[in-house]
């Protein structure tokens, strides 16, 4: 960019290329008493040659000049990466339509035919600079709107990046809580409770005295003991199923389906093309709590009566369907629950992709998709 493009206040800079001098000479007097500067090359080698080393932002081109003509240094201008954008006006005594077509061809944007009207040329060479000076400032604005938004598209691409590692890092935190919990809950709670319930029993079958309801309070509290073990079992499985760590992936889901079924009273069809998942931890955990929080939605919203799970693997990724006949979501059928915002991320993940369809009264159909080549998201 020249100087004179830098500072819209100043006029600009033209080249003048024209071999007969009176007439270069009247050219380069008109346009500096306009206020341009003014270079002046007499044959197409010295044209090319200024051009070349500092770029005006005009061109006024005699086309018939010895040599290269006017013609030859258009395209040679048009060919070269510094000079292809400087607009060029042919100055011509030539009035032929083909001649005009020619230099159009070649990326001339004016003409201006000899002789020279004042008025004219210096109206001509105004436009075209102003038009120049437009274009450069809107090619400017629109490099630098591109480059702020390739920035910005940068810094979200960050942002996403680190929000599915945060994601992942507390999914993962969670679980290993979960896991923590329920490990406490069933080796010591539970074998309190356990310890608690054999000591009732064992007074209950010592006791022979004569007062009924020493007897009807040790019968109910061993009642009670035996309940509240059973909830802390059921807690424990809840919040890490010890058979998916000791029995694996296939085995855990096909117990959760079972209890889903009696607790839930709804009948759960299960359908997997392996006896067992060859898949890690991180995934094999992702698959049942994604079956586990969708089987929760239909027992808690579906209205179903019937569900079925299907988990098939093709060799490439994990596909995991649960399909409802229950009433299905009102519209929008894409609103965001936490429910499912959480399956969602758990499949993102791993790279997958999830995709929901629900008809209202014909049910809903999770589909996700679990590939086997991804690692989890690096926390």
């Amino acid at each position: 960019m020249s100087s004179h493009e830098q500072n819209p206040a100043c006029p600009g800079e033209i080249l003048i290329v024209e071999d007969t001098l009176a007439s270069l000479q009247l050219l380069s007097d008109l346009l500096t008493q306009a206020g341009y500067a003014v270079r002046q090359a007499q044959d197409g080698e010295m044209a090319l040659l200024s051009a070349r080393q500092r770029p005006p932002e005009l061109v006024l081109l005699d086309i018939r000049m010895p040599g290269i003509n006017g013609y030859e240094v258009c395209r040679q201008l048009k060919a070269d990466p510094r000079t292809r954008d400087v607009p060029v006006i042919f100055l011509s005594a030539l009035h032929e339509t083909e001649n005009k077509v020619q230099g159009f061809r070649l990326g001339a944007v004016d003409f201006i035919a000899k002789p020279y009207q004042p008025d004219e040329v210096l109206a001509r060479v105004r436009t075209h600079i102003e038009l120049r000076r437009l274009q450069t400032g809107l090619e400017q604005r629109v490099r630098e709107r591109t480059t702020d938004y390739e920035q910005s598209e940068r810094k979200l691409q960050q942002s996403w990046q680190q929000l599915q590692e945060l994601t992942g890092f507390l999914q993962t935190v969670r679980e290993e809580e979960r896991t923590r919990i329920a490990r406490e809950i069933h080796d010591e709670l539970g074998q309190a409770l356990t310890a608690l319930r054999i000591d009732l029993a064992w007074l209950g079958s010592r006791y022979a005295g004569g007062e009924p309801r020493i007897a009807e309070k040790l019968l109910s509290a061993h009642q009670l003991v035996v309940r509240t073990l059973d909830a802390v079992r059921r807690i424990s499985e809840d919040l890490r199923p010890g058979m998916l760590d000791d029995l694996g992936l296939a085995a855990a889901i096909e117990n959760h389906v079972a209890k889903f079924t009696e607790h839930a009273g709804i009948p759960c069809t299960l359908s997997m093309n392996r006896e067992e998942f060859e898949v890690g931890d991180s995934m094999a955990t992702a698959i049942f709590r994604l079956t586990q929080e969708a089987l929760t939605n239909v027992a808690r919203h579906a209205a179903a009566h019937s569900v079925a799970v299907e988990i098939l693997d093709d060799g490439a990724a994990i596909h995991v369907t649960v399909q409802d006949d229950g009433c299905g979501l009102a519209p929008p059928a894409d609103r965001k629950t936490f429910g499912l915002l959480g399956m969602r991320e758990r499949v993102k993940m791993f790279g997958g992709k999830f995709e929901m369809a629900s008809v209202p009264g014909k049910g809903t159909r999770i589909e996700a998709t679990f590939p086997q080549n991804q690692q989890e998201v690096k926390r």
